[in-house]
């Protein structure tokens, strides 16, 4: 590169891309509501499916993103919804193939003039066959069936060739299924440019994958021949999970206090602040007895830890080399073992290969909302923490539990101080923020685990000053020794704290929440996450989950939390 030439430039942060990609989506549709916030889409405050296959965990490349939200923007603008879901199947394969047949539709539709975004559409529909492939599913028989079935159409319906190590990887499925599928492919290119007349050759070859997928899970009802899966490629099988809009949404909004103090977050008076230890909180006797409330409900929940312990071990380890393996009849070659070649030719075990141990550098903190809302969830929400916190321990991850809360109502001590201040206008934060340390990184989780019971103590939940809890726990977690650092905060509502409210305005701290996540997502150096309780969090957090906890904890609620720690 010459002297004079330009520095490159970085590649935008999921953030950037985040904050320009609902623009992107107006922009094609013309529709003012939409925004694209989490990876979600959102119509107002109301979230979106988007059921193709190859929408599902798009990765953070620039080119993927850019794929994605280009081809939602043709399905919003070249799709009538209604119609489509008039047809929907309900079988879950057969779903699934009408599903991408659509999807891929109103991608060969890109104008001529967008050359760009039919590039994009290419490389994420690529990029996910490939992921197809690495995962494994094209080992089965099943699985090979339906990716020649994805990709024979998008080949034939957007007129693009297929790479030729896929093709090749397909050939001899492509020719089986061609006698019953090779009409409907000249239907749907036929017909692309008219929904209504699309209709029928695809929900054809939907019914006839459908029935080729039943017939043969008949003739394996055990589920034998299934390949070892390798990552974390699924198929969205399983629309009624996605169902997100039976999930109350958090919203949020502008904020004039914010605006008023160009972004800079204000604190009237930090003189009532404090940080405390869970189990100071609370009698010896007290904490004792909801400790042993705790084990009680754990040892009747039938909730497997060992096999939790496994699955964090499994995705959060790293693996470090740990010597040699030697006399192996494969890997690299022995030169110690080569004279013992001469005068043995038929010796075979002059290999060696490098041993690796799994180590894990990781540290996860669950930050948790304390706001009087919260009290409800405390039994269910503590069980959860300790069962995930216990298997975390046992697989190597240091664990610390925090909380969040404030030292009174209705801005105590802080919003009296105000008030003798003559009641300033924007004030800023105006209650004691209460730190709550339920336990901390440096214990081992059986000498820490006793302050968690502390959680279902009533008194502690008062109200929540979500960005300032937050920024706490990052700041606790960049101490830590570790490589990964991942933060879930666990939360039923946006920021509420009264005080602070009424002096300035209800958006105010949830402004600073935003602010605050977003400096994290530009550092890069914590994962934050959260757990929503009964709430979609997406407004504010990129990475969430929301749970249903009015029946208490189960193995899928467990799952779904646990899965979302691991994700990358």
């Amino acid at each position: 590169m010459s002297a004079d030439a330009a520095p490159a430039r970085p590649s935008p942060s999921l953030a950037e891309m985040e904050s320009w990609g609902g623009a992107l989506l107006r922009a094609i549709t013309g529709d003012g509501s939409l925004q694209w916030s989490g990876q979600t889409l959102y119509a107002g405050t109301m979230p979106q499916a988007l059921p193709a296959a190859h929408h599902t965990d798009v990765p953070p490349e620039l080119t993927d993103q850019r794929g994605l939200l280009d081809s939602v923007g043709l399905r919003l603008s070249l799709s009538d919804k209604e119609l489509h879901r008039a047809h929907l199947p309900t079988d879950p394969v057969e779903r699934m193939v009408f599903e991408l047949l659509e999807q891929l539709r109103v991608e060969s539709l890109v104008p001529a003039t967008w050359p760009g975004a039919r590039n994009n559409m290419r490389e994420r529909f690529l990029h996910w066959a490939q992921a197809f492939i690495d995962s494994g599913l094209t080992e089965s028989s099943l699985g090979i069936l339906l990716f020649a079935v994805a990709l024979t159409a998008w080949s034939r319906l957007t007129d693009q060739e297929m790479p030729d190590r896929m093709s090749d990887a397909i050939e001899s499925t492509r020719m089986a299924m061609s006698p019953h599928l090779g009409r409907y492919w000249l239907q749907l290119r036929r017909t692309r440019d008219d929904q209504a007349a699309f209709i029928e050759p695809a929900l054809a070859v939907s019914r006839w994958v459908g029935a080729a997928v039943r017939a043969a899970q008949e003739d394996a009802p055990s589920g034998n021949g299934n390949p070892k899966r390798r990552g974390n490629f699924a198929l969205p099988l399983h629309f009624e999970s996605q169902n997100i809009d039976e999930m109350p949404i958090a919203q949020t909004g502008d904020s004039r206090a914010w605006a008023s103090s160009a972004q800079n977050y204000r604190v009237f008076t930090r003189q009532f602040d404090r940080e405390a230890v869970a189990s100071e909180l609370i009698r010896t006797a007290q904490l004792a007895e909801f400790r042993e409330q705790m084990d009680d409900e754990i040892a009747r929940s039938g909730l497997h830890i060992g096999r939790l312990a496994r699955y964090f071990q499994q995705r959060l380890a790293m693996r470090q080399r740990d010597g040699w393996n030697f006399g192996l009849e494969e890997g690299y070659l022995d030169g110690g073992r080569l004279s013992q070649l001469v005068s043995d030719p038929q010796l075979r075990e002059i290999f060696k290969d490098e041993m690796q141990r799994p180590i894990n550098e990781t540290a996860v903190t669950f930050l948790l909302d304390c706001s009087g809302s919260m009290k409800g969830y405390a039994k269910p929400v503590s069980l959860l923490i300790d069962v995930l916190g216990r298997a975390l321990d046992m697989a190597g991850v240091r664990v610390e539990v925090l909380g969040f809360s404030t030292g009174a109502w209705n801005g105590g001590r802080a919003r009296r101080e105000w008030q003798r201040a003559g009641q300033p206008q924007w004030p800023g934060r105006l209650n004691e923020r209460l730190h709550i340390v339920f336990k901390d990184a440096a214990k081992p989780w059986r000498h820490g685990r006793h302050g968690i019971a502390a959680l279902r103590k009533p008194d502690i939940f008062r109200e929540g000053v979500d960005g300032e809890g937050v920024e706490w726990a990052c700041q606790r977690l960049l101490a830590q020794p570790a490589r990964r650092r991942i933060l879930m905060v666990v939360s039923d509502g946006c920021p509420m704290d009264t005080a602070t409210h009424q002096a300035n305005d209800e958006h105010y701290l949830d402004q600073h929440l935003r602010q605050v996540l977003a400096a994290r997502e530009r550092a890069g150096d914590v994962k934050v996450c959260a757990l929503g309780v009964g709430l979609d969090l997406g407004v504010f957090y990129r990475q969430r989950v929301a749970v249903d906890l009015a029946d208490g904890v189960d193995e899928g609620v467990v799952s779904a939390v646990a899965e979302m720690i691991c994700r990358r």
